[in-house]
């Protein structure tokens, strides 16, 4: 069932990608009377991924190959009524409802109507409370194994050596080539005992030795980025999306729902929480 599965799989992909000839319709290939025409040929090629377009393109002819095999391959199976097989037609149909259930709701989503710049501006205003970004810290790291190493940079540091020269020396954090620097974060990013003592120093302030489970740490903030309001055209695109989304989902249930109440439904609870698995 799985080998017969993935291989009906691969033909229903593969045959997605075909097309009737149009004005293209020079033959590239015959295949016992079947024609592949350029515009089949461009038509697949047009729906693969980037990736494989481009190598397809560049191997035109093994590209032609793959054509005339599934047609070889697609021919012996209706030599051999594999399509009467009844395996065979449940994966069809269950594909072809899959598919068809699929451009219904494409269809539908379609109808939405598109999303103006007076509902974008009224959710921007509603819910001006939401964009607003959080607060960052930059900062340095230096973490050793054990507390009198610790104790010896924290005193280093009190006589004015350079932070980012100890950590190049005695960090065993990959942030000592950087100089410990660990960049901008903002609060749940960092182990909760170096964030607590973080977001308790201003910049320039260097910590007190930190213990963790990974050793002995001394931080250094380096840079605050205080919260800020953004500007509607920063999230424009985020908001018609949103807004796009929300319209699609409404029709679709609004269409369900018309549904179901013309349908005659039944549901057998007891054998549901019975017998299914």
């Amino acid at each position: 069932m799985n080998k017969l599965y993935i291989i009906l799989s691969l033909i229903i992909v593969i045959s997605a990608f075909s097309g009737c000839g149009d004005a293209k319709s020079r033959p590239l290939a015959t295949v016992d009377g079947k024609v592949i025409t350029v515009g089949d040929f461009e038509k697949r090629l047009t729906k693969l991924p980037p990736y494989y377009k481009a190598l397809a393109s560049e191997r035109k002819k093994d590209f032609l190959e793959d054509m005339i095999a599934e047609q070889l391959l697609y021919k012996e199976a209706l030599r051999r009524s594999l399509n009467r097989d009844t395996e065979v037609r449940e994966l069809l149909n269950e594909a072809q409802r899959k598919i068809l259930v699929a451009k219904l709701i494409e269809v539908e989503g379609d109808k939405t109507a598109g999303v103006d710049e007076a509902k974008i501006e009224a959710f921007y205003e509603a819910h001006k409370d939401d964009f607003v970004t959080p607060l960052k810290l930059r900062a340095s790291h230096i973490q050793v194994d054990t507390e009198a190493e610790a104790k010896e940079i924290s005193q280093k540091l009190k006589e004015g050596t350079d932070f980012g020269q100890l950590a190049r020396q005695y960090s065993k954090d990959p942030s000592k080539e950087r100089g410990g620097d660990i960049g901008y974060f903002t609060k749940g990013q960092l182990m909760p005992e170096i964030e607590e003592a973080c977001f308790k120093l201003e910049v320039g302030q260097v910590s007190d030795i930190i213990k963790t489970q990974f050793g002995y740490h001394i931080v250094k903030v380096t840079d605050k980025k205080e919260p800020r309001a953004v500007e509607l055209s920063e999230v424009k695109g985020a908001i018609e999306k949103e807004l796009r989304d929300k319209a699609q989902r409404e029709t679709f249930d609004n269409l369900l729902k018309n549904l179901r109440s013309k349908a005659r439904i039944k549901i057998n609870e007891k054998l549901l929480e019975g017998e299914v698995k």
